[in-house]
């Protein structure tokens, strides 16, 4: 799992990502007639803070890992300091089906005294024992008067449930 390296613009403003470094919480969820503790690994993707280059960007604006480039994005990083809470609330949020195997929740922060409509988007998959990997792959603000993205409804905790047990969930139709 990735720990960004901050990053520090042109005027050598830094921007601490270790608010984006993993972490691990406990869930406690139902797996048949008894409720079992499940450790949620959570992992943060580039995404999360950049956003797709663009045509005279800056060299200072890029952000590099292994497999890509991206532009930073001082709008995407604002937001990005809410997400360790949205991870950790997941039980409590509303969860939708996104594209692919992804899913989505939407959260309203208060960005300079406004309310917007924050899209995170995210996957599970099991991994070793009682854990799951909760990846955010991708969070920024949704454009005004466009449609939500995602379908249907899912509880976190049934998603984690049926991800333990291989069972992949079916979006509606």
């Amino acid at each position: 799992m990735m720990r960004w390296k901050p990053h520090t613009d042109a005027m050598g403003k830094a921007y601490p990502l270790n608010h984006l470094h993993p972490f691990r919480y406990t869930l406690a969820v139902n797996c048949g007639i008894e409720q079992a503790d499940v450790e949620i690994r959570v992992a943060f993707a580039m995404h999360c803070f950049t956003r797709a280059c663009a045509d005279g960007d800056d060299e200072s604006l890029l952000y590099r890992d292994a497999r890509e480039t991206r532009s930073f994005c001082p709008d995407r990083y604002v937001l990005s300091l809410h997400l360790p809470d949205i991870a950790r609330t997941l039980a409590d949020r509303r969860c939708r089906f996104a594209k692919a195997d992804n899913y989505v929740t939407i959260d309203v922060p208060m960005t300079g005294g406004a309310a917007a409509q924050y899209g995170v988007f995210f996957n599970v998959m099991r991994k070793d024992g009682n854990a799951v990997l909760l990846t955010i792959q991708s969070a920024y603000q949704l454009g005004a008067g466009k449609q939500v993205p995602g379908r249907g409804s899912i509880g976190f905790a049934r998603l984690v449930e049926l991800t333990l047990t291989g069972v992949k969930p079916r979006a509606p139709r």
